[in-house]
């Protein structure tokens, strides 16, 4: 699994690199969800390696939204590349997520 974790001041930052589909979102959103236990601040989801994102992929920005809602935090995503942007966009995901120009 790709995915890497930083702590910065004003968010929690969670990079996935290459892909987020049915063959990694489950690892990906259970690793998400024990990271989330003992963070309190927004989450940025760097896509700036993310080169694809599937249905299975988009449920776990769905999870991650509904946990930090649960605690008054937000979630954005910063450079996702052409397609991966699209396809946020088409499904209407921006109407929860807000896209950031820098981290």
């Amino acid at each position: 699994m790709n995915l890497e974790f930083l702590e910065k001041e004003d968010f929690f930052v969670i990079k996935i690199i290459d892909r987020l589909d049915s063959l990694n979102a489950k690892d990906v959103n259970d690793e998400i969800a024990n990271r989330l236990n003992s963070v309190k601040k927004d989450v940025v989801f760097d896509f700036s390696d993310l080169n694809y994102i599937s249905s299975a992929g988009l449920q776990v920005l769905i999870s991650c939204a509904k946990n930090r809602e649960e605690i008054g935090k937000k979630v954005f995503i910063f450079n996702p590349n052409e397609m991966v942007d699209n396809i946020i966009n088409v499904t209407g995901f921006y109407s929860f997520l807000k896209k950031i120009e820098k981290i």
